[in-house]
């Protein structure tokens, strides 16, 4: 997702619309690349379906699309659009998590068409009014055992809309559902514990959680959320996970992440990777006989309003690999 005053450099001129279509030439053709969905309500579903025109002589093989953040999930209808045949991109928007005022979203449709590689930019636009919210907009659960977390639902109403029942898409996620009561900005929050289970299997899991209402127009709130779950390790990484978040212009802050042995041994950084070019970072020994890693992302090289990276950590001593996640929200 990308506010409105980003979206204008790309969508808002008939200039910039001629650019983008002279910089695809492309043989997949839309005729309707730029959509304004108009007035829609945070939580209510958004969805936009594309036609696209292969008005080339060759077949085209659709080989990715691209969604400009997590909110949106392309539905491809087919990869393979032989000459002067159709093709269509179903576009949801999950709106739940979306600020106020005028978005815009871009999926890329990149194809081959013989040796060439092209791509087919895709924009859908709302403004979006924020009546109904969920904090935090973005939920990650880290954990080597179990593990609960906390989500709240927001109504900035008068009348709140009553959650008849959550449901998890995991067998091995619990939920129980708390008091509604004002916050203190006025607004009605209805907090909402999610547990991660101990026989939960190792490894990440994308999942939903339902958040079925009384509400006619919000009838069902969909929350996606991560789970990551790890093998247990000799080293422990305090904190286990690093949430950077930033508003405005303004820098991301750096974490420092200390890593200590369970029997108090030393622990000694062999070398340390990470999986996306804006997260950088620095370790040195101590204090005592702990290891202090500082973790910074350079808010430059993210695309988007948020980041999900891995830091994988390599000790030459406990001999492990310790993975530490760090997500970013840009407001």
């Amino acid at each position: 997702m990308t506010r409105r005053t980003h979206a204008r450099l790309s969508l808002g001129t008939p200039m910039a619309l001629l650019l983008v279509a002279g910089l695809c030439r492309a043989d997949l053709v839309c005729s309707e690349s730029v959509v304004d969905k108009g007035e829609t309500r945070s939580g209510v579903p958004l969805s936009h379906r594309f036609t696209f025109v292969n008005r080339g002589d060759n077949p085209v093989e659709i080989t990715d699309v691209r969604p400009s953040c997590g909110c949106l999930a392309p539905k491809l209808e087919r990869r393979i659009v032989p000459p002067g045949e159709s093709g269509q991109l179903l576009l949801e928007i999950n709106t739940l998590t979306q600020p106020d005022g005028e978005n815009g979203w871009r999926a890329t449709v990149r194809y081959k068409d013989g040796a060439s590689e092209r791509e087919l930019p895709l924009y859908v636009r709302a403004c979006v009014v924020r009546e109904i919210g969920v904090e935090p907009p973005a939920l990650a659960i880290y954990t080597d055992s179990s593990l609960g977390h906390e989500i709240a639902v927001i109504d900035r109403r008068t009348e709140p809309l009553m959650v008849r029942a959550v449901v998890a898409s995991s067998p091995h996620v619990r939920t129980h559902l708390g008091e509604l009561k004002r916050d203190a900005a006025g607004r009605w929050r209805r907090s909402i514990q999610v547990e991660v289970l101990a026989d939960c299997p190792e490894g990440t899991h994308e999942e939903t959680l339902r958040i079925c209402t009384s509400d006619a127009l919000y009838t069902e709130l969909k929350v996606p959320f991560t789970i990551v779950k790890r093998a247990r390790f000799q080293t422990s990484a305090t904190p286990a996970s690093v949430v950077l978040t930033a508003a405005g212009d303004e820098p991301l802050p750096s974490r420092v992440v200390l890593l200590s042995a369970a029997d108090d041994r030393e622990v000694r950084i062999d070398r340390v990777e990470t999986d996306h070019p804006a997260v950088e970072c620095r370790w040195a020994q101590g204090p005592g006989h702990q290891a202090t890693l500082k973790i910074r992302v350079e808010r430059s090289r993210i695309t988007g309003d948020r980041l999900r990276a891995f830091v994988r950590v390599h000790l030459a001593q406990p001999a492990e690999t310790i993975l530490i996640p760090v997500s970013c929200l840009l407001r």
